[in-house]
C-alpha cells in the first residue's frame, strides 16, 4: 500500500455558487477527486458531458480539468478530495477509470469517507497523517466497490490507456529526468511495446511527444527565469551545452538566447 499521500484539499458536500465552472488548462500538479452531488458538465477532449448525480472523476496530474455546474443557472454541490502522492504507484493498487467519468452507487459512504478527511484535514491538535493516507486508501476501495454501468472487459481495455493518460500528464509538468525507457518501464512494458501503443493512442511517437514537453519546459524556463543556457541545458541531461543549443535551434528556427530577447516580458519604463 502506498503510504506517502499527502493531502492538498478537501471539502464534503461544498454548495458552490449557481453557474459554478472549474477550468484549468494544465491542470494541477495534484490528484483530484471529484463526487459530484448535483447534476454536472464536465469537458473531455473538447467535448461537454452532461452527468447526473453521483458521478464522478478522478484528474491525475498534468490532465486539463473542466467541470462546473450543468448550465449558468444551476446549482452546484461536490465533494472532492485533492492530493499528491506517486501516482502511477498510487492506481496500480485501484480499477478505477482516470480522466473520465464514472458513476457510483454508494453516495452515503463515499460522502463520509470525503467528511472525515475533512475533518482530519481541519483539525491542528492531533497529528491523523496516517490515519489520512489510511482513509484516502479507503475512498479508493469505495469507488471500487459503488462503480457501476462498467463492466470488467470494459475496464480492461481501458486501464491500459488511462495508465497512459496519467504518465503522459506528469511528464508534461516536469519532463526533466524522463527517457523512452524509464515511460516503458513505469507502464510495466518493453521499449517496443510501449511505442507501438503509445503511437496508437497518441498520434505521435513517445520520443518526439518527450522532446515536444522538453521544448515547451525549456521555453518557458527561458522567458520566466533568469537562469543561464547551460544551467538548463545540464537540466535537460546535455553534457554540452553546443548540442542543446543545436536541439533547440533545429526544432524552434532560433537558438535559445534569440528565444528569450524576443520573448522575455519587457519592464514597464
Amino acid at each position: 500500500m502506498v503510504k506517502n499521500i499527502q493531502v492538498v484539499d478537501v471539502t464534503h458536500r461544498k454548495n458552490e455558487y449557481t453557474g459554478y465552472r472549474t477550468r484549468r488548462e494544465k491542470g494541477q500538479d495534484s490528484i483530484l477527486f471529484v463526487h459530484f452531488l448535483s447534476p454536472a458538465s464536465v469537458i473531455i477532449d473538447d467535448n461537454a458531458i452532461d452527468l447526473a448525480r453521483n458521478a464522478c472523476i478522478i484528474y491525475t496530474p498534468g490532465i486539463k480539468q473542466d467541470y462546473g455546474a450543468i448550465t449558468e443557472s444551476s446549482n452546484y454541490e461536490n465533494n472532492f478530495v485533492t492530493f499528491k502522492t506517486d501516482t502511477l504507484a498510487f492506481f496500480a493498487q485501484y480499477k478505477v477509470p482516470l480522466n473520465e467519468p464514472f458513476y457510483i452507487n454508494n453516495e452515503a459512504e463515499i460522502t463520509a469517507c470525503v467528511e472525515w478527511i475533512t475533518w482530519a484535514s481541519a483539525n491542528r491538535t492531533l497529528s491523523l497523517d496516517e490515519e489520512k493516507t489510511e482513509h484516502v486508501h479507503e475512498l479508493f476501495t469505495l469507488l471500487e466497490k459503488g462503480m457501476v454501468g462498467l463492466g470488467t472487459k470494459n475496464m480492461r481495455v481501458n486501464q491500459t490507456r488511462q495508465r497512459f493518460i496519467a504518465l503522459r500528464g506528469e511528464i508534461m509538468l516536469n519532463p526533466m529526468g524522463w527517457s523512452v525507457g524509464k515511460m516503458a518501464a513505469a507502464c510495466w512494458l518493453t521499449r517496443s511495446r510501449f511505442f507501438v501503443l503509445y503511437k496508437s493512442f497518441f498520434n505521435i511517437s513517445p520520443s518526439d511527444d518527450l522532446l515536444m514537453a522538453v521544448l515547451t519546459h525549456v521555453k518557458e524556463r527561458l522567458v520566466t527565469t533568469t537562469d543561464s543556457i547551460a544551467m538548463i541545458s545540464a537540466e535537460c541531461g546535455y553534457a554540452r551545452v553546443e548540442s542543446f543549443i543545436r536541439m533547440f535551434s533545429d526544432n524552434e528556427g532560433i537558438t535559445p538566447g534569440q528565444y528569450r530577447k524576443k520573448n522575455k516580458p519587457q519592464r514597464g519604463v
